[in-house]
C-alpha cells in the first residue's frame, strides 16, 4: 500500500503540525476500515476520530458511520 507521501505528493518543504495531524487522521479513518476517499474526507472535516471509532465497535457499518460523521 503507497504510504500517504506517495499518494498525496507535497513540495521539499517540512511538514507543518497541521500536516502532520491531518496525514495522521487520514490513517486513523483509514485504519478503521473507510475508503481511501471517505477517509480523506473524514480527516479533514471535523469529525471526531473517537465517536467514529464508537460507531463502529457498536457494530455501525462504514456508510453509515461516515454519514453520521459528515
Amino acid at each position: 500500500m503507497p504510504s500517504y507521501a506517495e499518494r498525496y505528493p507535497v513540495s521539499d518543504a517540512p511538514d507543518s503540525e497541521e500536516d502532520c495531524v491531518l496525514r495522521w487522521r487520514d490513517e486513523q479513518f483509514r485504519a478503521l476500515g473507510f475508503e481511501p476517499s471517505e477517509a480523506l474526507l473524514l480527516a479533514v472535516s471535523k469529525a471526531d476520530l473517537h465517536e467514529a471509532r464508537a460507531l463502529i465497535a457498536a457494530g455501525c457499518t462504514l456508510p453509515l458511520a461516515a454519514k453520521i460523521l459528515l
